[in-house]
């Protein structure tokens, strides 16, 4: 009987439960940490990937309406084209007809795009209705060299993520645009 009792009354002793739990601790600590970390990381990736593609975005804007344009002044760091209205009232694309020179013609009329800094927004304005293309933006610099046939401009982005210990404040990234206008002497 005596021998039943000792068996029955045993279990884990202080040292054995102070181990334990400094153990689980350490285990728990570690899972915390890695989970900061990755956090961590997607931001900064997250943060990367949206500042691309608002680069991207810009650039390909800037070209696309550049390349399109017959005329472009540049006042007070905004840039303005003029492209032929390739859209009727109705939203519907216009039948182009060539002119007397073999030019494609899009019928008469104008649109008048603007681009230029309000903020840390990167702005496109078309016909008087601004919408923002980019965020973060930290400047906007047109060159305009001979603004009949190129346009020399550049963007910089001020950096979404900036958090990092060791080094201390990140650069933003520029970009450059440099195109060639539709009626530019250089391409004809």
């Amino acid at each position: 009987m005596k021998r039943l009792e000792k068996i029955s009354r045993s279990g884990m002793s202080l040292l054995e439960i102070m181990i334990s739990l400094g153990c689980g601790s350490l285990l728990l600590a570690a899972v915390l940490t890695a989970g900061v970390a990755l956090q961590r990381s997607f931001m900064a990736v997250e943060g990367y990937s949206i500042s691309q593609g608002d680069q991207l975005r810009v650039l390909d804007y800037i070209a696309m309406d550049c390349r399109r344009a017959v005329s472009a002044t540049v006042v007070n760091n905004t840039l303005t084209v003029t492209v032929p209205s390739y859209y009727g009232v109705d939203g519907k694309p216009k039948d182009p007809s060539f002119s007397g020179t073999g030019a494609l013609q899009y019928g008469v009329g104008t649109v008048p795009i603007s681009y230029y800094r309000s903020g840390s927004n990167f702005m496109r304005q078309v016909n008087g209705v601004e919408r923002p293309i980019a965020t973060n933006v930290a400047s906007f610099t047109v060159t305009p060299q001979d603004v009949t046939s190129s346009l020399n401009c550049s963007i910089t982005f001020a950096p979404r993520f900036t958090n990092l210990p060791g080094p201390g404040p990140l650069a933003g990234t520029t970009v450059y645009s440099s195109t060639f206008l539709r009626n530019a002497a250089a391409r004809q």
